[in-house]
């Protein structure tokens, strides 16, 4: 599992996100981008399925450029620091399917628990338990 975190403004909201991913994710690395581009050029690399992304937009329109990425996020669990509550950046904001959502000016408590919580709880298709030779066969 990796930890990948965007955020793309240098400020105290940032620094209290950052903080809230890191102090859940101790002793992991996390992956730290501000650039989209260099965020994308990440995503063309292997990304193990069940990775968690953190991604924090600074506004709408970074919101909308990050839609192009949809289809290469398709086994990673994101979670989406939003600029606002509007109704329309919430709609669009779920084109990602995100797991959880959070607000910039949160104090992300949340955020802080769910990242510890997707660390901790194994994720992937359940296991298929395998026939034994020793089990009983019907028919004849």
């Amino acid at each position: 599992m990796q930890l990948l975190f965007y955020a793309s403004k240098d400020d105290n909201n940032e620094k209290r996100l950052k903080n809230a991913i890191q102090t859940a994710s101790v002793g992991a690395m996390i992956e730290h981008f501000t650039r989209l581009d260099d965020f994308r050029d990440r995503l063309r690399l292997i990304v193990e399925p069940n990775s968690i992304m953190v991604l924090a937009a600074v506004d709408r329109k970074e919101l909308l450029k990050m839609q192009a990425f949809r289809d290469m996020l398709t086994e990673i669990y994101i979670i989406l620091v939003l600029p606002d509550r509007e109704k329309s950046t919430i709609r669009l904001a779920h084109l990602l399917r995100p797991r959880f959502l959070s607000m910039i000016e949160d104090d992300f408590k949340d955020l802080n628990q769910i990242v510890a919580k997707m660390i901790r709880t194994p994720h992937g298709p359940p296991k298929t338990p395998v026939a034994s030779s020793d089990s009983p066969r019907s028919g004849p």
